[in-house]
């Protein structure tokens, strides 16, 4: 009795498939980019990313465990200095030296950010260095921190304020407005 040709087929592509599926899916769902060279980033057990950028250019980037990253967040340590109304370094680019031993464009250190253990950044939040927000936090989705914030607080807006608590048993929520 044959079983027919698709089904063997399947039957036998199923193992190459599997593996080439998980890493599609983990290549664009689990997905992180980092540019800059001024710092380092550093992930605690478990974290998970989806398609956020890392921005180590003005300092590192301490990330604790547990802590879930939603679609497009970005980190961003870099900055850009400014001097009498100009940004540094713009003269050296455009017509050579012109700071006298010069400002570099962009520091390379001193807006470091750490996110605590067990916390949740929403999709399309902006995280502006340097900041610390702590344990067992929510920052919801597409709000920008630019100020450090406590554990268990939940996060919302532009700019970021406290909305909530966390240790609330649900009653608040993220997405509640």
């Amino acid at each position: 009795m044959s079983m027919g040709f698709l089904p063997a087929l399947q039957r036998r592509l199923r193992p190459v498939m599997r593996p080439v599926v998980r890493w599609l899916l983990y290549y664009f769902y689990e997905t992180s980019y980092t540019m800059g060279t001024g710092g380092k980033l550093v992930l605690g057990k478990k974290v998970a990313v989806a398609n956020t950028l890392f921005n180590l250019s003005s300092g590192s980037i301490y990330i604790g465990d547990y802590t879930i990253f939603g679609q497009n967040v970005m980190v961003l340590t870099g900055r850009h200095r400014f001097i009498d109304g100009q940004r540094a370094g713009l003269e050296e680019v455009m017509n050579g030296p012109a700071w006298g031993g010069g400002e570099k464009e962009v520091p390379s250190s001193g807006y470091d950010i750490r996110i605590g253990s067990g916390s949740w950044i929403a999709s399309g939040a902006v995280i502006i260095g340097g900041v610390t927000i702590g344990n067992n936090v929510i920052v919801a989705a597409n709000s920008v921190v630019t100020k450090s914030v406590p554990d268990y607080a939940i996060v919302g807006g532009v700019p970021a304020t406290v909305i909530g608590d966390t240790r609330n048993n649900g009653s608040d929520s993220a997405d509640e407005g």
